[in-house]
């Protein structure tokens, strides 16, 4: 129980030199006490001691007065009284030996017993007296008791003066004691305090202060540790400092050099947009008069009856078509890119984009032996967006499909969520590998679906520019949404559209 008292109590927020100074006075404060308690009652008993023996002395002399006396056959009480002069002598009697009183001058009687009790040249002890008995012999010798009564007024006196004087010595002693033991303690602490002060001080404002190394040798040390502290501490900070300053001027510098190369990349980004949109312009134009030419020579050579032209002028038609399709996909990109494309927000009807793809996709099917399903939610559908770009997202989703499946099935379908609505793109292909998904929506980038029939890697098993996915994923963005994509090798891939019911204008 008490060193949980002691633990609690010098647990608290309590400096070390009141703790000190605590115990130390817990530790002298009973010791001197007890020392000065020890010290009256010594002295009370030695001076106890002393009185006894001057009273005995005092008996003595009066049983030598009376022996006297006793030779003379004169018996004179009052006399002897006068003649011993002892203030602590109040009473004496004589007795016979059969203690029958033959002379009493007593300051208050006894009884008999009590005397009977007393052993000769002993003494019996009351509350306030001390009685004293000596045997005497007469001439015939016949023995006699001379009984004194002694006061013991001056003995309880002078014990209560050695009592209150040791105790008000102790007192004034154990103030004293403590005055110098706290002076001594402040003195010693004095340091300590100094040094618990300036670490708070550097602790609370953040600056490594010094302080002066005083006081004993252990606390100097401490101080000079302290101090070789502060200065390693302003040497890192200042290492630090400048290390901050450099990398600083490193960080502006190259800041400064990373937006001059921003700034070139979108300067070369936008002539680069502009210069593709200017040749993609004036290339589609004569491109669309080849293919009006090659349209109509294909119709007189049909009408002529050369055959044998008409297939290779389809081909001609075909690859111009390619290549018209892969210009204006390039001239998209471009707008895209250069911000240029705007976006006509309307109400439609999704299931109605939904077939107008349906139908422009069509005639892909036969190519490849594909089946196409509808979607099969009944749900009339509205939402607001731009029509035809929707439209050619679809168109371009479908068409991949159609392209990467072979003798099997392609669906389309659409689903209502709580603020946007989603279409499906399911195909029944090869599928594709699961480190090339991150790919596939980059500029120029076509990746190889798996494929039993593909001649090797490096083989362009299907047409296209790579642009598709890419002109997809940007519209959509625009739309305000995007297009995620699940595939499995083997099993097929899905592509997801997810678009905002309303676009936020």
């Amino acid at each position: 129980m008490l060193k949980v008292f002691i633990k609690h109590f010098f647990g608290l927020n309590m400096s070390f030199r009141r703790q000190l100074l605590i115990i130390i006075i817990v530790s002298i404060v009973p010791l001197c006490a007890f020392g000065s308690f020890v010290s009256a009652y010594l002295a009370s008993q030695k001076l106890e001691s002393y009185i006894i023996n001057d009273a005995r002395l005092t008996t003595t002399e009066l049983t030598e007065q009376i022996k006297l006396q006793l030779e003379q056959n004169t018996i004179e009480l009052e006399h002897i009284w006068k003649s011993l002069k002892s203030p602590d002598l109040v009473g004496a009697a004589i007795y016979d030996k059969n203690y029958n009183l033959l002379a009493e001058k007593l300051y208050t009687q006894f009884k008999i017993k009590q005397l009977v009790s007393i052993a000769d040249n002993d003494y019996l002890e009351s509350l306030n007296y001390l009685y004293f008995k000596q045997q005497v012999k007469d001439q015939d010798g016949n023995p006699f008791y001379v009984v004194s009564q002694i006061s013991k007024t001056n003995i309880n006196s002078a014990q209560q003066t050695i009592f209150i004087s040791i105790f008000v010595i102790s007192t004034i002693t154990i103030i004293l004691l403590v005055i110098v033991i706290n002076w001594a303690i402040s003195k010693f602490t004095q340091p300590i305090s100094g040094l618990a002060s300036v670490m708070y001080e550097s602790e609370k404002s953040g600056l490594h202060i010094q302080c002066s190394p005083e006081g004993p040798k252990e606390i100097r040390r401490m101080a000079q540790a302290y101090n070789a502290m502060m200065r390693a501490l302003d040497d890192q900070d200042e290492e630090l400092r400048l290390h901050r300053d450099q990398l600083e001027v490193e960080v502006l510098q190259r800041t400064k050099e990373l937006l001059a190369a921003r700034d070139a990349a979108l300067t070369a980004s936008r002539h680069k947009s502009v210069f593709l949109a200017n040749v993609t312009h004036e290339l589609r134009t004569p491109i669309q008069a080849i293919i009006g030419y090659i349209d109509l020579i294909r119709e007189e050579m049909e009408l002529e009856g050369h055959d044998n032209f008409v297939s290779d002028l389809e081909k001609v038609q075909r690859n111009s078509d390619r290549l018209l399709a892969l210009i204006n996909s390039i001239l998209e990109l471009s707008k895209v890119e250069a911000g240029k494309m705007e976006i006509d927000l309307k109400p439609l009807d999704l299931k109605q984009s939904i077939n107008t793809a349906i139908d422009v996709v069509t005639p892909m099917l036969d190519k490849n032996q594909n089946l196409l399903v509808g979607p099969q939610n009944t749900l009339e559908l509205f939402v607001e967006s731009d029509k035809a770009k929707l439209e050619q997202i679809l168109i371009n989703l479908l068409s991949n499909a159609c392209k990467f499946t072979q003798n099997g099935t392609i669906s389309i379908d659409y689903r209502l969520t709580d603020f946007n609505f989603e279409v499906d793109v399911k195909d029944t292909g090869g599928g594709i590998d699961k480190d090339k998904l991150e790919s596939i929506f980059d500029e120029f980038r076509q990746v190889s679906h798996s494929n039993k029939h593909e001649l090797n890697a490096n083989s362009k098993a299907y047409e296209g520019s790579g642009l598709g996915l890419a002109i997809c994923q940007k519209f959509a963005a625009l739309l305000g949404g995007r297009i995620k994509v699940t595939s499995k090798v083997g099993e097929g891939s899905c592509f997801t559209l997810e678009l905002p019911l309303e676009i936020t204008r």
